[in-house]
């Protein structure tokens, strides 16, 4: 029996430290410490970790495999698909040095929860009963190796996660379009706020909505960093605080604030629909 099978549990906790590890790095180095990671008490939700930056609320199930390993297929708990922003990280390792190699991504953008699990195959008991039939396992769902989304590096799973840029997985660009469904209504549920805002200039969702105008009345393209800078020069705070606003101006969903912003790698867009409803008001 090789080690990794019989001290599996001490890996498989071994692995998910050394992942936290790697974020909390990065973190460090790249995005002003603003990670935080919880465990759950219960083992009973279908994830092991949850991370959180920018606003962005992260429930991680985690798995692991060395490079060599043959397995094509991991299992998912239902209840993950009832979290905000929940995924799934399937981390690959040197079975020799530990070192984390790269990543595979199950699930969808920040704000947005898993893809449905509906069409996925329901998981079975490892073992049969007396009858030698293995009883299925309803809340337990098989998701095949061909459907994650090969990540590279820990710096593109972070930004995958909690979307502060809209990175380039292996050739995959998400771009958001501005011109949306025709059902407003459902596309942008918290479109009353925009008034509210444009009566309370000191709130800094408002702020970062009039920063934005005032760039946009110079300038066509704008990015992260000049919008950051000009509401940091105009209305003080720090980047870290900006940038946890910006993030749940991005998103209806849970307890977003509601979507205003998209952005396209570095530049920050508006929504056409949401843009007619700014310029109703004075900012």
């Amino acid at each position: 029996m090789s080690k990794h099978n019989e001290h599996s549990s001490y890996r498989e906790k071994l692995i998910e430290h050394l992942f936290a590890g790697e974020l909390l790095k990065l973190s460090w180095l790249e995005h002003h410490c603003g990670l935080e990671i919880a465990k759950p008490e219960v083992d009973n939700s279908g994830y092991d970790i949850i991370v959180e930056c920018y606003g962005i609320i992260r429930h991680i199930q985690l798995k692991a495999s060395h490079i060599s390993s043959s397995t094509t297929q991991q299992k998912v708990h239902v209840k993950l698909a009832d979290k905000p922003s929940g995924c799934m990280v399937w981390v690959i390792f040197d079975e020799v040095t530990l070192t984390l190699d790269h990543f595979l991504f199950y699930g969808d953008k920040a704000g947005e929860p898993l893809p449905s699990l509906d069409s996925l195959k329901v998981a079975k008991h490892s073992k049969g009963n007396k009858d030698g039939i293995k009883a299925e396992r309803p809340n337990i769902r098989v998701i095949n190796k061909g459907q994650f989304k090969t990540v590279k590096s820990v710096g593109e799973l972070f930004n995958l996660l909690f979307c502060n840029e809209l990175s380039n997985i292996e050739g995959e660009v998400f771009l958001p379009q501005n011109l949306v469904p025709a059902d407003h209504d459902n596309e942008f549920k918290k479109l009353h706020r925009i008034e509210k805002w444009s009566n309370k200039p000191w709130q800094k969702n408002s702020q970062l909505i009039k920063a934005f105008l005032e760039l946009n009345s110079v300038q066509t393209n704008i990015t992260l960093d000049q919008l950051f800078d000009h509401c940091i020069k105009c209305y003080g705070g720090v980047l870290n605080e900006w940038k946890n606003n910006f993030n749940s101006m991005k998103s209806d969903h849970g307890n977003s604030h509601g979507r205003v912003f998209i952005t396209v790698e570095n530049e920050v867009q508006m929504y056409d629909y949401v843009r007619k409803e700014i310029n109703k008001f004075s900012w």
